[in-house]
């Protein structure tokens, strides 16, 4: 950390969840600087401040604001704390990126989807890693320089931000760390950082794929009674790849992997169980959330790269490594991929053949 004990923090990525957890940082008053590559992001920045709308109010903070091209200005001012929040595809450079900018004790934080800390650490070392798994935070980018919240904080029900050592035990620096981001929602800290990853995953790809192969939106994934048998059946399949690999995985939305596999298994009391946990899940969103087609099925219909092979992808070659088989992971990564190369749109249709009557 700096000499002055006040911590400077970079933003790799600031789109919607790195820009807004960035914008409620410098608005508590954190050194906070904002590197992007989309240029017309940082330019609305640059003019009139980061805008932070939705479930925490309405605010516009003035910021340090960086094209990926002035980074070298850095020089003048090394980083404390590196936050990496961009698209997995985007970890390996955007980690070397910041890496000859960090201060002599500094760090990186992995602030993403998927499990990308092996690839932060083969370009800082393991010892500059850290992770912070992300618990439905739901933002949105409703523009450049607009960024809205559609969920409800965590505060007393749930922590947003779960950080952890790779080495699982409890440090200083994540202590500093969980307290800063206690300014922006609640943060805790685990000694089970890949137990947590895991279930981030499961819950991930248990409904991107889906938004992603259907062009459907989140109430009507979570609201389908035969829908939310395949989220089912993908969450038990992420759950045995991760015991396969030795992990104890966290609950997922906020229920026992022993409820999701017995579910899966055929149980009817604990599929009740089930059903009643994603549906309160959908209940906590605002109606621009119930509306949402996720951060996955966004960028299937703007035509942009997805992250499925960083998602559903990453668990079925987990599972193929493991022998354990993916079925449901395999034929959503396969649409999803389809799709992205222009062979198919978004449809239903794509995924009747994974439904079980």
């Amino acid at each position: 950390m700096s000499e002055d004990k006040t911590p400077h923090i970079a933003f790799v990525g600031c789109g919607a969840v790195g820009g807004y957890t960035a914008g409620h940082l410098a608005r508590s008053g954190v050194n906070v600087t904002f590197i992007d590559p989309w240029v017309e992001h940082i330019e609305a920045i640059r003019a009139h401040g980061v805008r932070l709308t939705g479930t925490q109010g309405d605010h516009s903070i003035m910021v340090r604001a960086l094209h990926v091209s002035d980074v070298q200005s850095l020089t003048r001012s090394p980083v404390d704390i590196a936050i990496i929040a961009t698209k997995s595809f985007d970890t390996r450079w955007a980690a070397r990126l910041i890496r000859d900018y960090l201060a002599p004790d500094g760090y990186v934080v992995s602030m993403q989807n998927s499990i990308n800390e092996p690839h932060i650490a083969s370009a800082v070392g393991p010892g500059r890693t850290v992770g912070c798994v992300l618990n439905t935070i739901g933002v949105s980018t409703l523009g450049p320089g607009h960024l809205s919240r559609f969920r409800t904080p965590g505060g007393s029900k749930h922590a947003v931000f779960g950080l952890g050592e790779l080495h699982g035990r409890i440090t200083p620096r994540i202590r500093e760390l969980a307290a800063l981001l206690g300014r922006v929602d609640t943060a805790t800290v685990t000694t089970n950082l890949w137990g947590e990853r895991w279930s981030k995953l499961v819950t991930n790809a248990m409904q991107m794929g889906l938004l992603g192969a259907t062009g459907l939106v989140n109430e009507e994934v979570l609201g389908d009674p035969e829908l939310r048998g395949i989220l089912v059946r993908a969450a038990a399949e992420g759950i045995r790849v991760a015991q396969a690999h030795g992990y104890d995985v966290e609950p997922v939305v906020s229920t026992p992997s022993e409820t999701w596999l017995a579910a899966a298994d055929g149980s009817a009391v604990d599929r009740k169980t089930i059903d009643g946990a994603l549906l309160s899940y959908l209940d906590r969103q605002t109606t621009d959330g119930r509306r949402g087609h996720g951060s996955l099925g966004r960028d299937i219909l703007s035509g942009r790269r997805s992250e499925i092979d960083y998602i559903n992808g990453l668990i079925a070659s987990e599972g193929q490594a493991k022998g354990v088989p993916t079925p449901v992971h395999d034929a959503l990564t396969s649409i999803v991929r389809r799709i992205e190369r222009g062979e198919a749109s978004p449809s239903r249709e794509h995924i009747l053949p994974l439904i079980v009557r």
